[in-house]
């Protein structure tokens, strides 16, 4: 299985996650939060932090392993997660001016300091993603795990894995 597909299939499962009564905190949320490099039982937002912990299991899924090229994320910050890539060797592909260049598996950065994974392309301008930390309105503080469907334009980059 690629990447990509494992991040989808990874993501999928955890939908429906959530925070326990609005802390940033909860048994799931803290094993998100444990594949950071902030402490897991403190409160702070956890949309990185979901993407990180996607990605580790991801990457255990696929049998790919850090190398002195490539290390996983493990950054609380979802404007971090564009320099994160811009370090690692070809296992990343960034593209900042992406024009709508979004696949299912792609980490997508948004304009407002937020993060999720594309389950999809973009359709009618639109890309669907699934995102933690967020509510039905969208919100970057809202507490679970979700679906959601964003447009093109609120993406500042995309971030692809190449394996």
């Amino acid at each position: 299985m690629k990447m990509s597909q494992a991040m989808v299939v990874l993501a999928n499962k955890e939908v429906g996650v959530e925070e326990i009564d609005g802390t940033n905190c909860g048994p799931r949320v803290n094993q998100y939060k444990a594949a950071t490099n902030l402490p897991a039982d403190e409160e702070w937002p956890w949309c990185a932090a979901f993407v990180c912990f996607i990605t580790r299991e991801a990457m255990n899924a696929c049998g790919i392993k850090e190398t002195a090229g490539f290390k996983r994320p493990t950054t609380a910050g979802a404007w971090a997660f564009e320099q994160w890539s811009l370090r690692q060797d070809n296992t990343t592909q960034t593209r900042r001016l992406h024009h709508g260049d979004i696949e299912a598996g792609d980490i997508v950065v948004f304009t407002f300091s937020h993060i999720g994974i594309a389950t999809g392309p973009p359709v009618d301008g639109r890309v669907p993603t699934i995102e933690g930390n967020t509510d039905g309105q969208g919100s970057r503080e809202g507490g679970a795990v979700l679906r959601k469907s964003r447009r093109v334009e609120q993406i500042k980059c995309r971030i692809r894995f190449t394996v």
